[in-house]
């Protein structure tokens, strides 16, 4: 197995000759296969490609896996430039919430036959499955995933007598006990946060926006979902959460969680590195913890972030490339790249183990796991939130006076108005 360059350049695109192209054309076995992965190279990663390029060699000796490592803020750019005929991988790994973009864009292979007749397809998450969809058609499957949780401090907890909020009331409740006590926020509700904002819609049940025929249709003013936007937004108008995170997203709470400047607020399990980083006193990462996020009347349910993996459409050995991927994305593939990246496998069942049950630095997020939604699967998505920002402007507005009723049924019309533009 080839890394090409990576040990010396992992901030860079790393661009080997080595694609589609380096593969024999025609009908033979191809030499070598190339994945590209999103982020930057580490050792645990090196070691799990080693071990998977073993696994595929059982089934095609000789074949080789060359994997490239592209950071995720270079990925738009290099699969434009893939798809206008530069240099292409065979596997790549994209984010699970842009299968239907690159889909739409031609960049991905049609594998619904392939996946179907997949064995291990039965064990994924359906929902998980069907988010790598577009127009009934499978583009992509899931890699591994992970979600948000409440982080909260133990120690104050339990100096105060609470257990970690389940539910809102529980977390104003524990939020005012702690600013009360400790004079810091209690809570941190920023306003440039999709992912919490989304957990608290989905929580009463309230919905962002949902598909009827080939139209989508915006449910920002739905009664549930606006009793959860002024519920969120009343967090900061009611001094629960404090101004300075208004117009802010999660990582603005990051350092005042390190810092015993914050009580509780929602990250996912990647931010604990930052933290350590960040903490002035060590010491007191021992005493953060991590709970499933509190909704309405129980656990709320949490965006399901991660990756799936795709046949990138100019693979000159598609069938290969497929059962490549299928070596990647198995239980056993799919675990242990879960595993060494720091999330969950797609495979529900073996969240139930011990292993993630037991596993303090685990449980909150395996618990979270089983408790999952999708944001709307269409390309148009990330015009709708990424490029416009439609559900953090609206809460902002909120915030900072606006009518509720006027500022949703706006941002509604907006929201239905921009997932319906057609697909170029």
């Amino acid at each position: 197995m080839r890394f090409p360059k990576i040990a010396a350049a992992t901030s860079v695109v790393l661009l080997a000759a080595a694609c589609g192209g380096n593969s024999e054309s025609g009908g033979g076995e191809a030499d070598s296969l190339t994945v590209w992965v999103m982020g930057t190279s580490q050792e645990p990663l090196v070691e799990y490609f080693e071990d998977t390029e073993a696994r595929f060699q059982e089934s095609h000796p000789g074949v080789s896996v060359e994997v490239e490592f592209i950071p995720w803020p270079d990925a738009q750019e290099s699969i434009t430039n893939a798809l206008a005929g530069g240099d292409a991988p065979d596997v790549l790994e994209v984010g699970n919430d842009q299968v239907s973009s690159w889909a739409a864009q031609g960049a991905l292979m049609d594998i619904t036959e392939q996946v179907e007749g997949w064995d291990a397809a039965a064990g994924i998450d359906p929902k998980a499955l069907e988010y790598g969809t577009y127009e009934g058609v499978q583009y992509g499957v899931p890699w591994f995933s992970g979600v948000r949780t409440l982080y909260y401090r133990a120690d104050w907890l339990k100096e105060l007598g609470h257990e970690p909020p389940e539910t809102w009331d529980e977390l104003v409740e524990v939020a005012e006990d702690i600013k009360a006590e400790y004079e810091v926020p209690g809570f941190a509700a920023p306003t440039d946060f999709t992912n919490g904002i989304a957990s608290f819609i989905w929580s009463n049940g309230g919905e962002i926006a949902v598909q009827n025929g080939d139209t989508w249709e915006g449910r920002l003013t739905d009664p549930a979902t606006v009793e959860a936007i002024e519920f969120y937004a009343g967090l900061t108008t009611d001094g629960i959460s404090p101004q300075d995170y208004v117009g802010q997203n999660e990582l603005i709470a990051l350092a005042d969680m390190a810092n015993s400047e914050l009580g509780m607020y929602i990250d996912g399990g990647w931010a604990l590195t930052s933290m350590e980083e960040q903490a002035g006193d060590p010491s007191v990462i021992e005493d953060i913890a991590a709970a499933p996020i509190p909704g309405a009347e129980g656990i709320a349910p949490a965006f399901a972030g991660g990756s799936a993996l795709t046949v990138f459409t100019t693979t000159e050995h598609p069938d290969l490339a497929f059962d490549l991927l299928t070596v990647l994305g198995d239980e056993e593939g799919g675990k242990g790249y879960a595993d060494v990246a720091g999330f969950f496998p797609a495979y529900p069942h073996l969240l139930e183990s011990e292993e993630y049950q037991e596993d303090p630095d685990r449980a909150a997020a395996a618990t979270q796991m089983q408790n999952t939604r999708f944001f709307p699967t269409t390309p148009r998505w990330t015009a709708a939130d990424q490029d416009n920002k439609i559900l953090p402007s609206a809460v902002l507005e909120i915030v900072q006076g606006g009518d509720s009723e006027k500022v949703l049924e706006a941002a509604n019309e907006e929201l239905t108005s921009i997932l319906n533009e057609p697909v170029e």
